[in-house]
């Protein structure tokens, strides 16, 4: 299966030290295998780091793998919500190799930063309000490839300029 990386440089060896903290499924490297995703990501990437050239990397991963503990969340609910404000707030989750589930977009995003301020509180059940305003969205899948064990089922194919 083809995944994509947007950065604003060619990975070839991905390094799981220079991941960020506090993202929905916490630090590693993420990848989509949606190319447009990838490719918003790159130009993101270059604009934030003000430097390098939008690139998108592409990688082959042998999903048959079975010596990796995968978690896979195959939509946006009440169990996904709970580990990506678990990872957002630095709280500690369950250790996976392999995370797999809906990326939270700018629109979901807003939601879940106005659940962590408390502002659905009132309402009777907060979290289902919260994945009810998520339905209409199309959420693209992301993976989180969080250890050395799941990189050695990434190979990289090739990267190329937007």
């Amino acid at each position: 299966m083809k995944l994509y990386h947007g950065s604003n440089q060619i990975i070839n060896s991905p390094d799981l030290s220079r991941g960020r903290k506090f993202l929905d499924f916490g630090s590693g490297f993420y990848l989509s295998a949606e190319k447009k995703q990838a490719e918003n990501r790159a130009l993101s990437a270059k604009l934030f780091f003000e430097c390098g050239q939008p690139i998108v990397n592409i990688f082959e991963y042998n999903d048959s793998a079975n010596d990796l503990n995968i978690l896979h969340f195959k939509s946006a609910d009440i169990a996904w919500l709970d580990f990506v404000l678990a990872n957002r707030k630095g709280e500690p989750v369950a250790q996976y190799d392999i995370v797999i589930g809906p990326t939270a977009n700018d629109k979901t995003i807003l939601v879940i930063d106005q659940y962590m301020q408390g502002m659905f509180d009132n309402l009777e059940n907060p979290k289902e309000f919260v994945i009810r305003l998520f339905q209409p969205e199309k959420l693209d899948i992301q993976y989180l490839f969080a250890t050395e064990n799941s990189l050695k089922h990434l190979v990289f194919i090739e990267a190329f300029e937007l």
